[in-house]
């Protein structure tokens, strides 16, 4: 009997040792008590998978962190998240982070994200008997590079509408447009623009600095 116990009490053991090393690893989709949504849940796991450095490091402060930025910002920003892209989250909570130090607002960010091709009539002159232009396929007629710009400093009136002047003055149309603002007073804009004619990538300085200038911006 008493090697019986000895077993049993040996098994729980490990099993407690097991369940705090699973909770120590992923906080958040084992803390159902502390009020993390589904999303943060699964924004948390795709992170951790990734094996992010300051994600496994210290999961349960990143658990806390990413929570607080899902806190901050209005349904919408939820709404609007790809969760096949976890990392745009931790972009997001980087950018919001810095922008909390006054000398370093605004904050901008600016990524290539990928080439548009614009479709254009190819004609078919076997089908022209009466002069008539008769268009029956489609072929690549230009190249759109998109980038996305991230711009984040103190939420105020009419920000979207000077941004939105910025972009159009440096010679970049705007395809899409986020504006999300946080209960502590910032913003979060993120747009889809082209007209960059780069695939280049950089934070920091003005936007003015390396945008196109009216001269390059196509016809």
């Amino acid at each position: 009997m008493e090697d019986d116990d000895a077993t049993t009490e040996s098994a729980v053991v490990q099993c407690s040792i097991s369940s705090s090393r699973a909770a120590a690893a992923d906080p958040v989709a084992d803390s159902s008590s502390t009020g993390y949504t589904e999303l943060e849940k699964e924004v948390f796991g795709r992170l951790l998978e990734k094996g992010i450095p300051e994600v496994v490091s210290d999961p349960a402060s990143f658990g806390k962190q990413l929570h607080r930025h899902f806190q901050r910002l209005p349904m919408s920003y939820a709404i609007d998240v790809n969760v096949d892209n976890a990392e745009d989250v931790l972009l997001h909570r980087r950018i919001l982070d810095e922008c909390a130090d006054p000398d370093k607002r605004p904050v901008f960010h600016v990524r290539f994200l990928h080439v548009h091709c614009i479709p254009g009539p190819v004609v078919d002159s076997q089908d022209n008997t009466w002069g008539s232009l008769t268009a029956t396929s489609s072929r690549d007629v230009g190249i759109l590079h998109l980038h996305e710009i991230i711009v984040s400093t103190m939420d105020r009136p009419k920000l979207l509408s000077q941004l939105s002047a910025l972009l159009s003055e440096v010679g970049l149309n705007i395809r899409e447009a986020h504006v999300f603002s946080t209960s502590d007073g910032f913003s979060l804009h993120i747009f889809v623009v082209d007209g960059w004619h780069t695939e280049g990538a950089f934070s920091g300085g003005h936007i003015g600095s390396s945008s196109p200038s009216k001269k390059n911006k196509r016809s």
